[in-house]
């Protein structure tokens, strides 16, 4: 079994740390808690299919990472982004993320990136060694 497949399959630890501790390490950039139980449950199917086809494991690590990165600068960006019209329109704008919100953001941030460059290079590796990584 994979590095790949065993972070993918202990996709039920992050999501009891969210949901219990209010900890959302794998999916800090959504917000609603249907759809972060909707992206554990995608999350867990990855884990499956890496265990499966272990040459998946690095374009899965980069796919992954690219969403959650995507959701997690969505998720900091669309407040920003609709204050101008929320003052305009005499509204109260959203709040945006505090101190230990913005740490979380930053960690992520971090964590992603690195994440997906260490799959980048695990994927170059594969392709060198001639297994093409196919799905």
């Amino acid at each position: 079994m994979t590095r790949t497949s065993l972070y993918y399959l202990a996709t039920p630890l992050f999501a009891a740390l969210d949901f219990g501790w209010d900890l959302p390490v794998r999916v800090a950039g959504l917000s609603v808690s249907w759809q972060r139980v909707a992206y554990y449950g995608v999350l867990v199917l990855l884990g499956v299919l890496c265990r499966a086809r272990p040459t998946a494991g690095p374009w899965v690590g980069m796919a992954e990472s690219s969403v959650n990165l995507f959701l997690l600068l969505l998720s900091i960006l669309l407040p920003i982004w609709s204050m101008p019209e929320a003052v305009l329109a005499g509204e109260t704008p959203e709040p945006l993320m505090g101190g230990v919100a913005l740490a979380n953001a930053v960690l992520a941030g971090f964590v992603l990136v690195a994440s997906f460059q260490r799959s980048r290079m695990a994927a170059e590796r594969g392709l060198r060694r001639g297994s093409r990584g196919a799905l």
